[in-house]
């Protein structure tokens, strides 16, 4: 799993003096959190354990990282329930391994978001450039 925090500059809204999603707030804001020009090579580290078990594994740094596998009678469909593990094991040092949540009755991303089943690339100019009219209803409704 991993979590990708993206900054990104709008350079089509947003990209004048004072907003804090211009290129110049950007630079001047940016902090380097971790030195990453050399990254050591390390042979893979794997590992396999029962359910309901913990396991304490040696990472190459010379930290522990102390996993536990979930029940084979935990309840993935459970979402508060999944959160309240995860936050129980964090509190306890470990790191829960296994299928944490899964939604009974998902909804499609594009069914949220409401998009054409047409791909993009396939659109043409009137499609993707509605007029200015129909971008100002837009942008209101993320007022």
């Amino acid at each position: 799993m991993a979590f990708i925090d993206v900054i990104s500059p709008c350079v089509a809204f947003n990209n004048h003096s004072g907003s804090t999603k211009s290129y110049e707030f950007m630079r001047e804001h940016t902090q380097e959190l971790v030195n990453a020009d050399l990254i050591m090579t390390h042979p893979e580290v794997t590992v396999d354990y029962a359910e309901g078990a913990r396991e304490d594994v040696a990472m190459p740094d010379g930290s522990i990282l102390r996993l536990h596998k979930l029940d084979a009678d935990y309840d993935a469909h459970d979402r508060v329930g999944a959160l309240n593990y995860v936050q129980r094991a964090q509190e306890q040092g470990e790191v829960v391994t296994g299928l944490l949540y899964v939604d009974a009755d998902p909804v499609e991303c594009h069914d949220i978001m409401d998009t054409v089943e047409q791909p993009l690339n396939e659109l043409n100019e009137a499609q993707l450039c509605p007029g200015s009219a129909i971008l100002n209803d837009i942008n209101a409704g993320y007022r």
